[in-house]
């Protein structure tokens, strides 16, 4: 039984760290380096295509390893890993508009939903009536639909897409706390209250695909993971989370931070009228705490210490148990937020005082 979990592991952390040394490399003399741009404080001579390495390495692992049978939801999740990793490269190479961003990734989501990916209800966690999902059906090629769950689907894995994208701005961000949610997924697959062993698999393998990366992008980073990873890893907890049965609430109590960082920053932009998926370095909540003087290694323990926590509740609780916690995480996170949003302005107005006292003085 080990050994249905330890081989995908080890081929999809083998061959990422190879496949990661090899784009380190040919990108140093292919000059395949970071974009330079006002959102970004990296310098300009580090590669932004690692996620090539992640892909590659996860459908090998599923692949070859025999362990996994086919269906068309799996092949349906291969087919857009193959999609992210070519949109995501064109973007890491030359910056693609947000508007092409979420049409790649309206495709993505449009092909999980064709190959059956689907939410029959949402388990109500005071008990009673499920959330149905499974209502207003249409037909697509002769098989059957529904359109609450297809939309529901649909915001999930461009939701996903887009947390995990926005999470990726600090060395290692993005790809530990993939991990800490993939291995969470793991144990709780593989546990007697699930038992879904191809979900074990496929959680198993991703986390080693992203840990062989990993090793080369904490900080300072040597290759980032760039658009086609972050996205990556965002649509497959997305896929694995509603696999054989809805685990969202455990995902979603791992990314509790990243997604009310999402949701704050949405707001923001909103409120000064801007497009909402423009990219900047100021208003998540890991540049906050750079801009404030945390070194990149201690705002990434603290998220790792958060996930790792909320993680090990989330395998704890049952639905109502993940539903409150999810509440008094929500909260505590708010309280976090605008303290160091408070504390932020404050700082700011301080600096800009005594910059109007330095030009008096001169």
């Amino acid at each position: 039984m080990l050994s249905l979990y330890l081989t995908p592991f080890i081929i999809s952390f083998a061959l990422s760290l190879f496949l990661t040394l090899f784009l380190i490399k040919i990108s140093a003399k292919l000059k395949i380096f970071f974009p330079a741009g006002k959102q970004y404080f990296y310098g300009n001579n580090i590669s932004r295509i690692g996620g090539a390495a992640i892909i590659a390495a996860f459908l090998s692992a599923i692949f070859f390893t025999g362990n996994l049978e086919f269906d068309n939801l799996k092949w349906g999740m291969a087919i857009c890993s193959v999609i992210i990793l070519f949109f995501g490269f064109i973007d890491d190479i030359k910056k693609l508009s947000w508007k092409k961003q979420i049409f790649a990734q309206i495709i993505v989501a449009a092909v999980m939903i064709y190959s059956g990916l689907g939410v029959e209800y949402i388990a109500n966690p005071f008990g009673g009536a499920e959330f149905r999902m499974d209502t207003a059906a249409y037909q697509i090629a002769g098989k059957q639909y529904y359109l609450f769950s297809s939309v529901f689907v649909l915001f999930l894995i461009v939701g996903f897409m887009n947390i995990v994208n926005w999470l990726d701005g600090l060395d290692g961000l993005a790809g530990g706390v993939g991990i800490i949610g993939f291995l969470t997924l793991f144990f709780l697959s593989i546990s007697s209250l699930v038992n879904q062993p191809p979900i074990g698999i496929i959680s198993i393998a991703a986390a080693g695909a992203i840990l062989g990366f990993l090793l080369f992008n904490f900080y300072p980073a040597k290759i980032f993971m760039g658009t086609s990873g972050a996205m990556f890893i965002g649509f497959l907890l997305a896929v694995v989370s509603v696999f054989s049965g809805a685990k969202l609430a455990t995902v979603a109590l791992v990314l509790t931070i990243p997604i009310l960082d999402a949701v704050w920053v949405i707001i923001r932009r909103v409120r000064k009228n801007s497009s909402i998926f423009a990219g900047d370095k100021k208003n998540h909540l890991h540049y906050r705490l750079l801009e404030l003087g945390f070194s990149q290694n201690k705002i990434v323990f603290f998220y790792y210490i958060l996930s790792i926590l909320f993680g090990i509740i989330a395998l704890k609780l049952g639905g109502l148990g993940k539903f409150i916690a999810f509440i008094i995480f929500t909260s505590l996170v708010i309280l976090f937020v605008n303290l160091i949003e408070n504390y932020y302005i404050n700082n700011a107005k301080v600096q800009m005082t005594n910059a109007k006292s330095n030009l008096k003085l001169k």
